[in-house]
């Protein structure tokens, strides 16, 4: 395919985010004034993804390792979504100090975000991922307690093992093909295979698989709420998607692949779902409960190859959607208490009837309840995984489903607290995103007819899904 200047101009999703991070950051300058110089941020980022939407990916080679087509578009819409919702989120942490900084790393994190899943050379996506991972150590310190710095060194520290790692799978990978391209053909088989493995590990501690997801748990706990969404979903899904890049354009290690993440996939579910269920601190729960989601993500790496690949990449661009909103707003709701134990949700319903409805949306979308997004994201990832007709894949989701009903347990035990149980007096005020997090959750879980066919669609018209491979 040729490769023409005018071609950067389908960049503008990301240039915009680039451009509004360094306006946000100069205004900052003149005063720090915060729901300003959150909106202005808010603003830019809402025009990246009318951009993306209004954007035709069909094919587009920017240059030799940057490619654009339908499955870049879409999944460019899972990571902006629960970003903008994160980044809107944060108007209600008033103690935020340099808020036009926080702007800029929100915006410039996901402009890498948006590289880096439409990267096809190994030193492109090294690049974009770091432009992520370095501003977010940064982002997870935001705070005025000891425990947001806390978290921010736990996440640094995992962080530059897991560069480490991937540093040294990048270099196997250049030895064992002569190339940095993915879909290079080894030509030292050995080698090849370890440089995967070390990439798997490497990203698997970002992704917060198990047993590589310590760092989650407490990130996800000490830091801000809203940084909290941020790195829960469009983080994850920024990395899985890389890594489905990599995998997905790796035919000689697809029989290990399979093997390999069906493995984490049932062991990182079995587990967040089993430990999530002892939580009693609410925001914890929700952590645990992201590994678990981790596990159903894992899921997608069982198609490689196989004819259901479409309809797999368009009902995992469904769950991710759906998890973006459900996950994402789940945090940002807790935004709204000071205290996030369980004791503390008694009674919600008579303190905040608009609260307790919406929060209990959301968990029940994170468990899969029908009428929800989640559930249809996690019905057509499940469906897809099926439709394989392997043995392995059908073993996969018996455990998924049965994981699914598990989480039901402690998803309802809040809501149980929140409907059932007496508790203090007071109101509560949930923030406009959160209760538009249920609102779409709902909207889409009813009319998943229309996002289905519009990703389809996308899909459909996509010249070569992983970068023209």
């Amino acid at each position: 395919m040729m490769i023409l200047p005018g071609n950067y101009g389908y960049l503008w999703n990301s240039l915009v985010l680039f451009i509004g991070a360094f306006v946000v950051l100069f205004l900052s300058l003149a005063g720090e004034r915060r729901n300003i110089l959150i909106a202005l941020g808010a603003i830019f980022a809402l025009s990246s993804l009318i951009l993306t939407i209004l954007q035709t990916f069909s094919g587009i080679q920017v240059n030799s390792s940057i490619y654009l087509t339908g499955y870049s578009k879409l999944f460019f819409i899972a990571i902006l979504v629960p970003g903008i919702l994160s980044l809107i989120g944060s108007t209600r942490r008033p103690e935020t100090g340099q808020p036009g900084l926080m702007v800029f790393i929100f915006l410039v994190s996901m402009a890498f975000m948006l590289l880096a899943i439409s990267s096809y050379n190994l030193l492109y996506i090294f690049v974009a991922f770091e432009g992520v991972s370095i501003p977010t150590y940064v982002l997870a310190a935001y705070g005025k307690g000891d425990e947001e710095l806390e978290a921010a060194t736990k996440y640094f520290i995992v962080g530059a093992f897991s560069t480490g790692l991937i540093i040294f799978g990048i270099s196997l990978y250049y030895i064992s093909t002569g190339s940095l391209f993915l879909g290079a053909h080894p030509l030292f088989s050995n080698i090849f295979y370890l440089a995967m493995g070390l990439l798997i590990f490497g990203f698997g501690f970002k992704l917060a698989i198990f047993p590589l997801h310590g760092w989650a748990i407490d990130t996800y706990t000490g830091t801000s709420n809203p940084v909290a969404s941020f790195l829960s979903t469009s983080s994850k899904i920024m990395t899985l998607i890389v890594l489905v890049n990599i995998f997905f354009t790796s035919p000689s290690f697809f029989p290990y692949l399979k093997i390999v993440f069906a493995i984490i996939s049932v062991l990182t579910m079995t587990f967040g779902n089993v430990v999530a269920i002892s939580q009693n601190n609410v925001k914890r729960m929700l952590a645990y409960s992201s590994i678990a989601q981790a596990g159903y993500f894992s899921m997608i790496f069982l198609v490689a190859g196989t004819s259901v690949l479409k309809f797999a990449v368009v009902s995992l661009f469904l769950y991710a959607l759906a998890y973006g909103f459900m996950k994402g707003g789940s945090f940002l709701g807790l935004e709204s208490l000071e205290n996030y134990d369980m004791e503390n949700f008694s009674g919600m319903y008579r303190r905040s009837p608009a609260f307790a409805i919406s929060f209990s949306i959301l968990l029940l979308s994170l468990a899969g309840f029908p009428g929800t997004l989640g559930f249809i994201g996690k019905y057509f990832l499940f469906l897809s995984v099926l439709s394989t007709g392997t043995p392995m894949a059908l073993v996969v989701v018996i455990f998924a489903v049965l994981n699914s009903v598990l989480s039901f347990y402690y998803y309802g035990r809040v809501i149980m607290y929140m409907f059932w149980r007496k508790g203090p007096e007071g109101r509560v005020r949930g923030s406009y995103v959160f209760y538009a997090s249920a609102f779409f959750t709902v909207l889409f879980g009813i009319l998943y007819f229309l996002l289905f066919s519009y990703a389809h669609g996308v899909i459909t018209a996509a010249t070569g899904l992983f970068g023209g491979l």
